[in-house]
C-alpha cells in the first residue's frame, strides 16, 4: 500500500512537471537592507507561480546622517554571509497575449550578515557651546534579517524565450539575533521595520511551446 502511495505521488509530480513551465530567472533588487543579485527557479501552474533561488549580497558603505542601524547597512564580512535563500509566490494576470502580463506576490528573503554602522558621538563643547562630534565606524553582528514583501510586478517578451521581469513592493522585515552593542534602543532579540524590494531582471523560458 505505501509503494502505491509513493508511485502515486511521484506520477503526480512528474505530471505537475511536464504541464508546468520552468522559467530561470536572474534579477538585480534593490531591498531595505541593501543590495543584491538572486538566481531563481520559477516554476509556473497557469496562472501561479513558485519561486525559489539564492542571492548574492553586494557590500556597500552609505555615507549620510540619518542613524539608521539597519537600513542599507548589512554588510558581508565572510564568504558565507555574502549569501542567502529566497523564495515566493506570485499571481499572475493572463490577457489575450500571453507575451506581457502583470502580476501581483509575495517575496521573502533570509539573510545571516553583519551591519556597517557610521554614528557621530559628541564628545565635548568647543569655547562657543557647540557641541561637538566623533566620528566612529563599528562592524556589528551577524544579525538574521527576514525581509517579506507584496507588491505589483510585470513580464514582458522581449525575445524568443527571454522576457523582461520587473517588481515593486512593501512589507516588513523581522531582525534576531541582534547584537548586545547596539544602540538606540536596539537591546532585545528581535525587532522589525517597514522595509521595500525594487527588482529588475531577465527570465529564460526553458520549455516555452513553439507557435
Amino acid at each position: 500500500m505505501k509503494k502505491i502511495l509513493l508511485i502515486t505521488l511521484i506520477l503526480v509530480i512528474l505530471n505537475n512537471l511536464v504541464l508546468s513551465q520552468t522559467d530561470l530567472l536572474f534579477s538585480y533588487n534593490s531591498v531595505h537592507i541593501g543590495r543584491n543579485i538572486n538566481l531563481s527557479i520559477k516554476q509556473n501552474y497557469n496562472k501561479h507561480s513558485f519561486i525559489f533561488g539564492v542571492k548574492y549580497h553586494i557590500n556597500s558603505i552609505v555615507y549620510d546622517n540619518q542613524n539608521n542601524i539597519f537600513k542599507k547597512r548589512f554588510y558581508a564580512t565572510s564568504f558565507g554571509e555574502h549569501w542567502g535563500v529566497n523564495f515566493g509566490y506570485q499571481r499572475n494576470f493572463m490577457f489575450l497575449k500571453k507575451s506581457f502580463y502583470p502580476f501581483i506576490f509575495y517575496n521573502f528573503e533570509f539573510t545571516n550578515s553583519h551591519t556597517h554602522n557610521e554614528m557621530y558621538i559628541p564628545v565635548a563643547y568647543a569655547e562657543d557651546g557647540r557641541v561637538l562630534y566623533s566620528r566612529v565606524i563599528e562592524i556589528f553582528g551577524p544579525t538574521i534579517a527576514l525581509e517579506n514583501n507584496i507588491g505589483i510586478g510585470m513580464q514582458q517578451k522581449i525575445l524568443n524565450k527571454f522576457y523582461l521581469y520587473q517588481k515593486i513592493g512593501a512589507g516588513m522585515v523581522f531582525y534576531t539575533n541582534i547584537d548586545d552593542r547596539l544602540i538606540g534602543g536596539y537591546t532585545a532579540d528581535f525587532d522589525w521595520e517597514f522595509c521595500h524590494i525594487l527588482s529588475i531582471g531577465l527570465i529564460y523560458r526553458f520549455n516555452e511551446q513553439q507557435k
